[in-house]
């Protein structure tokens, strides 16, 4: 989506964020936004799943009302 000019970035978990940062860098897209959730997800009941998708929605529209950079 960033090589077409719109919005772009991904989401992790926090084990996971050193690869996704590498992972975007070596795409060529260092500055790709990485909305972060807390890590583990899957032991968790649905109403923690819920507030942390709800806390991640709001991280994923303030990452892309700023835009992304490459």
């Amino acid at each position: 989506m960033a090589k077409r000019g719109r919005a772009a970035l991904t989401i992790c978990s926090t084990a996971f964020i050193t690869l996704g940062r590498a992972q975007a860098s070596a795409l060529g897209y260092a500055k790709l936004p990485i909305a972060v959730i807390q890590h583990p997800f899957g032991i968790r009941t649905r109403d923690e799943v819920r507030a942390m998708a709800d806390k991640c929605a709001t991280e994923v529209a303030r990452l892309l009302s700023e835009g992304t950079a490459k």
